[in-house]
Parts: structure tokens; sequence; C-alpha cells
């Protein structure tokens, strides 16, 4: 600005003349907006000075607002004013408005709205004469007689005499050098930026948890929700934590960096509340949809650019609001909910505690002593998601089981093994315990065994018998943790998936359903991880080479004396079907990472095409459990040992269902491969008669020359293997996911099987088929209407056996 001078005077240059103002208008702006206890003694220093007074004239963005609720001597916030002058003359009251506005706030770089014509009052008292001025109405006479008042008022620094003579001596050292913008004079106020987050993100929880707790309470108690609600709030907590620290460091770096300081609160405020806000809205808007449009399921790409609208919208209200009308907002509507959960999680946290809830480690424990004859070691591999139609062992066009076929050369190979039901879950616990679902009663993804039932096991009754027993698996719902049978091994190794999805997956032990966790409740966090492991890593996560690393790594720290039970289940081929780089395009035209949802194609795709990436993951999981069979025959252990290779389930691609789960039971989903391989064995048997997963566990104990237990609904294929055949029987399959745990069977489908014919109903709709599985695996000829005295057969003698598995439920 220019100078201001008399005649015969020294002119006051800004080192003078603006200094004066400058240090005034500093002490104003450092009370409203720094230390709370020195602004109250510097405001009322100002107040009680007799000669001077603050005036509300200024209207300047983003300061006002930041005016403190706590002074006792201005009602509004408005009342705050960078004015601070003599009482007596309202002319020099509006030219000091405008000398300061120009000196202090110009020279900050402060961009303040067109100034208006502002009624100049007294904030202590009222005026005899009031004065109406436009601050830029400014001439040299104006300026020459507050030239005289300021010198005058050369005392304005007793008020504090060291923090403005500190500011003006910083001011003076360099008249080009800004001080601190609008947004630095709004405190960046951490912990409310964290209670801020936690609330959003914890309120996520609870939309999550009235959304899913009809389905949870079919499978778990309340209790058992409580505790896994609990486990993913100390989540959401842990969180909050990460992201708000990893924000602050960002805003802490720009605070660093030339020209960048001045946004720096403003920045990281944005990145506080975008992701908490917009997975808050993505988890709001699910619950909308899931009432409105039930059927409705919407793609990655479709949840992805709601989340990006959602920051939109976010960004827009800082804008619209300012960040201090943010922050006031966050102060009393969502601070108060993030530190109640704050609370809420550390009472939670004692209760886990307590009840003995902690994060899962891989476990081996020492090998036990074993007197006797030493029986053979068992090998149980399962490949997820491997149905018989796509193996070449079974007759397939492409060549997509090569190893499998070698193992087959000396192996037992069933044409007409069944899974007991379409889903991991189920199946595996089958194997396990050698029940039916409707036995064992797991029937979906998140339920386990209760009670006695953990101890029914395979494994169990191995282990009581000497034998160390162990299990590696790449499938959070085919390990024991998941099936609350931790107790039955002396080994449990997890191979979690690679990337984000792997540290997320998590498996905390001492609760029973990580599907709550991670599927359920927190299921929007376990989508991003896996989109984002996709967009970033593009390969896939579960490589099954881990699985059987770690067995062999266990197997060879083991002591040969004591018998072992290996269980090892790999990911592959389950979906994603993206295969490693060198069985890429072996079977499919293109290169291509897919992955559905539910159970529909993309548009682009054909169930062809996603047919030919699936075998090509046949092809890779083939390849390592070759590997993984040759080091067990070079190593000497294939010939003194129990080897049996199968899966959990198969795959559809038929009949407008893709994958696996859901209420059907084609053939392409549980008709699956089985080979046995004993002891020595260096031919090759084939045996088409029936049988199913229940019967392993027999199977087993009977080669073993174990007593096999009343409970099984499993017969053992002991006489099938030594060439006789097996006695007339049917065997069961069952799609159970929509029945209770606690309550009888009344939903969902059964089906049974005989030599000849597969019978299915389904229990909601009473829709009942009868195919010839043999003559027609494709399942096309629905057989009701011409066979129904074979229908009706069946269907009695299945009826009969789920009356009897709902009697003890019944009579409760």
């Amino acid at each position: 600005m220019p100078s201001i001078s008399e005649e015969g005077t020294e002119p006051l240059v800004p080192s003078k003349l603006d200094s004066v103002v400058k240090v005034c208008a500093c002490e104003v702006i450092a009370a409203a907006t720094q230390n709370a206890e020195q602004s109250a003694e510097t405001i009322q220093a100002l107040v009680k000075e007799p000669r001077l007074c603050i005036f509300a004239s200024l209207d300047i963005p983003g300061f006002v607002e930041s005016w403190p609720p706590w002074s006792p001597d201005f009602t509004t916030p408005h009342e705050l004013t960078a004015l601070i002058t003599r009482r007596d003359n309202t002319t020099r009251h509006c030219r000091l408005s405008f000398l300061i506005r120009q000196v202090f706030f110009d020279a900050t770089v402060v961009k303040v709205r067109q100034p208006r014509v502002t009624p100049i009052c007294n904030s202590r008292r009222s005026l005899d004469s009031r004065a109406t001025l436009h601050p830029f109405e400014t001439t040299e006479k104006h300026f020459k007689s507050i030239r005289s008042l300021l010198h005058r008022e050369r005392n304005f620094s007793h008020l504090n005499p060291q923090g403005p003579m500190h500011l003006l001596s910083e001011t003076e050292k360099d008249t080009t050098t800004t001080t601190s913008s609008s947004s630095d004079q709004i405190k960046l106020l951490p912990w409310l930026g964290f209670a801020s987050i936690a609330a959003f993100l914890c309120s996520s929880l609870e939309i999550s948890l009235l959304e899913c707790v009809d389905s949870l309470s079919m499978q778990m108690t309340p209790w058992e929700i409580a505790l896994e609600a609990g486990v993913a709030l100390i989540v959401l907590l842990g969180l909050s934590i990460a992201w708000w620290l990893g924000t602050l460091v960002v805003a802490k770096t720009l605070r660093m960096i030339p020209g960048t300081r001045r946004y720096s609160t403003w920045v990281c405020w944005c990145l506080w509340l975008a992701f908490p806000f917009s997975y808050f809205g993505l988890e709001l808007l699910a619950a909308i949809r899931l009432q409105m449009f039930p059927n409705w399921q919407p793609g990655a790409l479709s949840s992805l650019m709601s989340g990006l609208s959602l920051i939109v919208i976010c960004a827009a209200g800082f804008f619209r609001f300012g960040l201090s009308g943010v922050q006031k907002f966050c102060r009393i509507r969502l601070a108060p909910i993030g530190w109640i959960h704050v609370v809420l999680g550390f009472a939670i946290t004692l209760i886990l505690l307590v009840h003995g809830v902690h994060p899962f480690h891989d476990f081996a424990g020492p090998a036990r002593p074993f007197a006797g004859s030493r029986p053979p070691d068992i090998y149980v591999i399962t490949i997820d998601a491997l149905r018989a139609q796509d193996m070449s062992v079974y007759g397939y066009d492409r060549p997509t089981t090569p190893n499998l076929q070698r193992f087959a050369q000396h192996s037992f190979t069933f044409e007409n093994f069944i899974a007991n039901s379409n889903l991991t879950a189920p199946t595996t616990t089958s194997i396990e315990t050698g029940k039916l679902p409707w036995s064992h009663r797991v029937f979906e993804l998140g339920s386990f065994l209760r009670n006695s039932a953990q101890q029914e096991t395979l494994p169990a009754l191995l282990r009581q018998r000497g034998y160390y027993t162990a299990m590696i698996s790449s499938n959070v719902f085919a390990s024991p943790f998941s099936r609350s049978t931790l107790a039955s091994y002396d080994a449990a190794e997890y191979a979690a998936p690679l990337g984000l999805a792997g540290v997320w997956m998590s498996n905390p032990a001492g609760i029973n359903g990580q599907f709550t966790l991670f599927f359920s409740l927190l299921r929007r966090l376990g989508s991003l991880a896996s989109f984002l492991d996709r967009v970033i890593w593009r390969r896939y996560p579960y490589p099954a080479e881990t699985v059987f690393g770690q067995a062999r790594d266990l197997i060879e720290s083991r002591d040969d004396a004591q018998p072992m039970f290996v269980w090892t289940h790999i990911f592959p081929p389950h979906d994603p079907y993206w295969p490693p780089a060198p069985y890429r395009m072996r079977f499919a035209p293109r290169e291509r990472l897919v992955q559905v949802h539910g159970h529909r194609l993309a548009p682009d795709l054909t169930a062809s095409e996603l047919r030919a990436q699936y075998d090509e993951m046949i092809l890779y999981a083939d390849h390592a459990v070759g590997d993984y069979l040759d080091w067990l025959e070079q190593t000497g252990r294939l010939d003194r040992a129990i080897v049996i290779v199968t899966s959990d389930h198969g795959e559809s691609f038929e009949h407008g269902f893709l994958l696996h789960g859901g209420p059907h039971l084609y053939s392409g989903l549980i008709h699956i491969p089985l080979m046995i391989h004993l002891p020595g064995q260096q031919q090759r048997e084939i045996i088409a008669q029936p049988a199913e997963q229940v019967d392993l566990l027999p199977t087993l104990l009977d080669l073993v020359g174990a007593p096999v237990p009343g409970w099984t609904d499993g017969g053992s294929l002991r006489p099938a293997l030594e060439g006789k055949s097996l006695p007339q029987r049917q065997v069961f399959s069952m799609a159970l996911e929509t029945d209770s745990t606690f309550r009888p069977i009344s939903k969902g489908t059964l089906a049974i099987m005989d030599d000849d014919f597969k019978y299915v109903i389904h229990l909601d709709t009473q829709e009942q088929e009868l195919y010839r599985y043999k003559t027609d695996p494709s399942e096309e000829i629905n057989l009701t209407k011409s066979d129904p005295d074979v229908a009706q057969r069946m269907h009695d003698l299945l009826i009969s056996d789920l009356r009897k598995a709902n009697e003890p439920l019944v009579t409760r």
C-alpha cells in the first residue's frame, strides 16, 4: 500500500505504520485461533482497556466461524473483528478497518468476499452516533488523520508484551513472506477427526448387523452373534486408527512441502471423512436396496461408481459448508457416537479375552511316542470345486488332468462318487465326521459343529490310535478352526491368500463363524480387498504350491516312527478363474481374469468360454497335485501310505446356473472324483457302484484296523477295494442353506440316488425331478411323469430318512 506522510514528518513506511496495525491485528487473530487459555486472557485485556474496543465489521469466510464459543464477552461469532481503534471517532473506525484489511489480510493472502457497506457498532455498549462508510472510499486525507492517531497509540504492545512483538519481528524480516492462511487458522483437531472416522465406520456395522441378524440367527445363538459383532467392532476401530494415522502422516508431509502448507488441514479432513463416509453410505444404500430391490445384485463396477459418487458428495459438503462447518457438525453429531464406540470397543476386548478369543496362529505340536506295529500313513488331498466331468481321467476330451491320470494307474477310481452337498462347509464336515449334513447340522458357510460333535471326527479317532494328525488348507471354510474341531489335530495351518485379502482374512480362534466377519458383517471391506488385489496384482490369490510346501515341511519335521494323517485342501480350480501364466490360453480363446457374481454370466462372456478357463484352472491344480504326489513317491512315502484324492464339491455350467452353492443339486455340482491308493498298489481298478463322502471315515478306519463308530452315516468301501460288491444302498446329497441349525429341516433341496436313478425334491415348492444319471449325465430328461412309481418309491425313502433326522429337534 502507499506510504502515508505529512509535510515535515518522516513517512510511515510499512515497517512503521503497517507494523503498528499488524501488531494489533495479529493479537486478535492469535486470540481467536490459538491456545484457548491465552486467547481468553488476551481478549479480556483488549476489552477492559479503557481506550480500545472490538468491532464487528469484517466478513471473512473461514475466520468468523472459527470464533471459539467459550468467550463470555461476545454473544455471536460475528462480533469478532480485527479492528482495534479509539472509541470516540466512527470515521476513524471505518478507515482503520480498511487499513487493517489492506495491511494484514491482503498481506497474508486471505481471500475475502467483496466488501460491503458495513454498519459499525460497539460490541460492548451502544454509540451515540454510527457511521456507514464503504471501506474502499479511501483518500490521502483519511490516511493522514489515521497517521496521527496511530502515533498516539504506540502503547498497544503493553497488552501482550511478548506475543505481538514476536509476531512483529518475524514479519519485518521479510515483508513479502505470508503468514498463516485462513485454512491454517482452523485447527486440525486430530482427535475430533478420529472420533468422526470411528463414528462412520462403526455405525456401518450396526446397519450390517440389522441387515444380517435374521440370517445369522439361523446358524448362531444371540451370544455367538454378539461375540462376532464384537470382533467386527474391534476390527473397524483398528481400521479407524490406521486410516487416521495414515492421513495424519499425509497432512504432516504436506506441511513440510513449500506451497502446500495452507491446504494441509483441508486435505487431511477431506481424506479423513471421504473413505468412512463412502463406506457408511454404501452400507446404507445396500440395506435400502435389499428392502426395495431384493433381487438386484449390483456388480463390482456399480459398487465402485457408487463409492466414488459418495466421495464426491463428501467433498461437495466441504465446499458448501466450509471446513469449520464440517468440524462443527463432527463435534456435535459424530464425535459422541465415535467415542461411545471406542469405549464399547474396550469393554468388548475384555469380554473377548475372558471368553478366550484370540488371533489364530499356525501350530504344530510335538510328536508322541508310538508303540506297536506302525500302520500306514494317510494322505488326504481335497481339490476345491473340482467336478469329475471336466477331468480327462474321467473321460473328458480336454487333457486337464495328466498327472492324476498317472496316479490313477495304481489307484482305485470311483466312477460315481457323490458329494453330500454343493458347498465347502457341509461337505468337508461330512468328510471329517462321516455324517450327512442333516446329522451334523452344518448347512452353510459359517456353520460349525457343536458340543460333543466336535470330538466325533476322523482325526480325533486316528489320534486316539497314535496318529499325528494335521491339516493344511487354503480355504478358510475347509479349515478346522471354521468347524470348531481344532482339538482333533496335532497341527493346523492356514495358507492365507496373497495380497490384501490374506491380511484381511485373519482367523480369530475362540469364535466360530469366519463367514460372519468377512462375508457378512464386514463383507464390504473383504470385497474392497479382493478388488484391489485384482487391480493391483492380477494374479490368482490362492496358490496351491503354498499348501503343499507347508505340508512337505511339516512331514519332514516329524519323526517317522509315528504314523501321520495329513489332510491338504487346495483352493484351485475355485474361482476366480485366473491360472498362472503357463496355463493361460491352453483351452480358452483369450486371456482374461474372470470372477462370476450372483451365479450369472457377464454380458460379454459365454458359458463355454467360462468353462474353458475353469479347465485351465484344473490343469494348474493337477500340476500342483502331481508335484506333491511325485515328492511322496520319490521319498518312499507313497508306497507305505493310503492316499486319497477327491474334492469337496463340483461346479456348474449348465441349466443357467454357474459355480456352486444355491438350491440346485445338478450332476456337475455333486459328481466329484475319488481315487484311493493303497500301500504298494501297482494296478488300476475302476469301481462303478455309487459312493459318497461320508463313506471315507469308515473306510479309512476299517483300513487301519480301527472300529467304526455307530454315529457315522457312511459305510466302509473296503469290500469294493477288495474286489467285492457293496451292499445295495442309497447315497444322499442336500442343499440346506435356507434351513436353521436349531429347527427341523423344512426347506432346501434333497437328493437320493441308487444304482440307476437320481431323485430330487425341492421342499419349498415340492417340485420333483427324476433322472437316469448314468445315461443322462446332463440331466435333461425329467422322468417323474414317465416313471411315477420309481419317483414315489424314492420319495418315500427320502422323506422317511428326513423324518428320522428331524426327530431329535421335533421332540425338544
